[in-house]
């Protein structure tokens, strides 16, 4: 799967005025701060967002911009490795080094839902070594 292939639309926002449980409240991460998706609307902006869309009928259609860069750590663990840093689905974002922090290890590529489309973009370098995307 490539970057161009990639489907936010799977991720199962649309269609429902309330995002809960469908994202996480903000892109920061819960231990330090560190802003895990730069330029992305939080979960209340998305729901806005989305229900302005629906006021003017384009419900069907709508989506929200989301640029993907060298500053970014968008992925997705198995489920197991974030039940171990003690995280909820959707309960919040962590950053690649507080999620090891948590775990007491570094990540590798097998932590790593290979199936889901946010393990296919780009970020920052040590997101991208710890999904065995650069080699060093």
């Amino acid at each position: 799967m490539s970057i161009e292939e990639l489907d936010f639309n799977k991720i199962n926002c649309r269609n429902d005025d309330d995002f809960r449980r469908k994202m996480s409240e903000s892109h920061d991460c819960v231990d330090c701060g560190y802003n895990t998706l730069p330029g992305a609307l939080n979960r209340a902006e998305a729901e806005e967002s989305y229900k302005q869309a629906k006021l003017a009928g384009m419900a069907k259609s709508w989506s929200t911009e989301i640029t993907l860069g060298p500053q970014a750590e968008q992925y997705y663990v198995r489920d197991s490795i974030w039940k171990k840093a003690g995280m909820e689905p959707w309960g919040g974002c962590l950053c690649i080094g507080c999620l090891e922090k948590r775990i007491g290890r570094k990540l590798k590529p097998k932590d790593f839902d290979h199936n889901h489309p946010f393990n296919y973009s780009p970020g920052t370098e040590r997101l991208m070594r710890r999904r065995g995307q650069l080699r060093g």
